[in-house]
């Protein structure tokens, strides 16, 4: 009676609604989610396959089918628009500012489809064609500026960087939509440059001593990012159903000692981040299992004093979590945090902004931030976010090139114990704020971030202010600090700069 019962329930609803409801989880999410699963074996096969043609033919057809059948019938056209134009700009445009006007087309493609989702949506978190269209954007601009790079006359101002993401001409219809419908990264993401893209697809990029054009076993490494996935998944719950972010802007809050809320400012916060921990660390583990993760060797020692060849497969790692949780700057989060995205923010705006052979301003900092909100939406919790996250990276640059000397012997030595309280303070102080703000990211709205605020007496605001006002202005540099933003230099130099963001 139990098994008719059950399999009744399933037809009626659908097997996925029947699952959605069972676990009291979206039904949009849950499809993606399987998606992003079921794309572990499809990748596997993927890796079989020898003929380039046959494999962008099989990652274009499943690419279109996730997209169809977690998108909606018409989930693909949006990507397709988008792709088909910018390829043909790229094509038929002048090279010397096709870049631009793609990167202007997508940029604007996307924040129109942002304010058409707001219409519909507003405030809603359902998926849409909107997070692939996301990814899509990051793909297509990058494309182009690697298409310019790669053609460019002024070959003395380009780093070793863009030099290896460039290419020398456009793929073929084949291989660019292989590129944009890349199944494992096309739903979630992160990005893919089509630099690496091609060479996987021709297994040029194993044609070292450690894989001799052979894709290396990827079993392991999957296994083992699918394994930090599985782990996130009780903090997914413990976040969703004991300590949801909702709770901060009930009365309940409000009402609670003054410590306690400050700690649960964070908890709630740090809680939420393992929804993209998860995420990510799924979309990884299946670009691992088709061999694309592969990111060259290095030699190591064996206990028995032995040299072998260790392959690494981190080219689509995106987050590192326990390094952004123990982070001492900001700098120290956007380096371990969506890191493809803040990769491409760093290489195609960060860096581009930054006329050569001069040293990144602040200006650079405010076009980059404001590039990453636009890309993001137009909800107001976006820009509270961005807006406090610049002033944080400020504080944080303009800290370190003042504060931080007075905490290191001359010959690099740290000084203790003063330095760990230098650490402790800076660490819990970008935490806490950067959890605090990133609530009206979460939010959306700009009336719950109005609910919050008054609680603090709007404290953390002069605190930026306040600390930026101080460090810029009234505390002196150090004599020969050790200042840890350096020039961009040229492709004959070392490229530091791109690590700065």
């Amino acid at each position: 009676l139990m098994s008719s019962s059950l399999v009744s329930a399933i037809m009626e609803q659908g097997l996925v609604n029947y699952l959605a409801n069972i676990l009291s989880f979206p039904e949009d999410q849950l499809r993606t989610v399987l998606c992003l699963l079921l794309s572990y074996p499809l990748a596997f096969f993927l890796k079989g396959i020898s003929s380039p043609t046959i494999k962008h033919i099989y990652g274009t057809v499943i690419g279109l089918a996730f997209c169809t059948w977690c998108l909606g019938r018409w989930g693909w056209i949006h990507s397709f628009i988008s792709g088909t134009v910018s390829y043909l700009m790229m094509k038929y445009l002048p090279m010397r500012y096709q870049h631009y006007v793609v990167f202007v087309f997508v940029m604007g493609y996307i924040s129109v489809s942002h304010i058409y989702r707001m219409y519909t949506d507003y405030m809603g978190w359902t998926m849409d064609f909107t997070g692939s269209q996301m990814v899509l954007t990051l793909k297509l601009t990058s494309m182009a500026f690697n298409y310019y790079d790669g053609n460019r006359k002024d070959k003395d101002n380009i780093t070793e960087e863009m030099q290896r993401r460039a290419i020398r001409k456009l793929p073929s219809l084949l291989e660019f939509y292989g590129f944009i419908y890349f199944f494992p990264t096309f739903i979630a993401g992160p990005s893919v440059e089509i630099s690496d893209y091609l060479t996987y697809m021709d297994r040029s990029m194993f044609k070292d001593k450690a894989c001799n054009g052979q894709i290396p076993s990827t079993f392991m490494p999957t296994m083992v990012t699918l394994g930090k996935a599985i782990l996130c998944v009780p903090f997914l719950f413990i976040s969703n159903t004991v300590f949801p972010p909702s709770f901060i802007l009930t009365q309940t809050y409000r009402d609670l000692p003054v410590l306690e809320k400050i700690g649960r400012i964070h908890l709630h916060a740090m809680l939420t981040r393992f929804r993209y921990y998860f995420a990510w660390f799924l979309t990884e583990g299946s670009c691992t299992a088709c061999g694309m993760g592969y990111l060259g060797y290095e030699e190591r020692k064996a206990s028995d004093g032995r040299t072998y060849l260790a392959k690494k497969f981190s080219r689509f790692t995106n987050v590192h979590p326990l390094k952004i949780e123990t982070a001492l700057n900001t700098r120290d989060v956007a380096v371990n945090w969506n890191i493809k995205t803040s990769d491409w923010l760093r290489n195609y705006v960060y860096i581009r902004v930054t006329p050569p052979g001069s040293k990144p301003s602040a200006m650079s900092s405010v076009a980059t931030y404001a590039t990453s909100a636009f890309w993001h939406g137009f909800y107001p919790g976006y820009y509270i976010f961005f807006i406090a996250s610049f002033f944080l990276t400020e504080v944080g640059k303009e800290g370190r090139r003042k504060l931080r000397p007075y905490f290191i012997r001359s010959d690099g030595s740290y000084k203790q114990p003063a330095k760990l309280l230098y650490d402790i303070v800076g660490c819990f102080g970008i935490l806490w704020h950067l959890s605090f703000f990133g609530l009206s990211f979460l939010y959306l709205g700009f009336q719950q971030s109005l609910i919050l605020w008054p609680q603090f007496y709007y404290i953390p605001h002069l605190n930026l202010v306040v600390a930026w006002l101080v460090l810029k202005f009234l505390v002196p540099t150090p004599r020969n600090p050790t200042s840890p933003y350096p020039v961009q230099r040229s492709a004959t130099a070392t490229t530091r700069t791109r690590k700065e963001l």
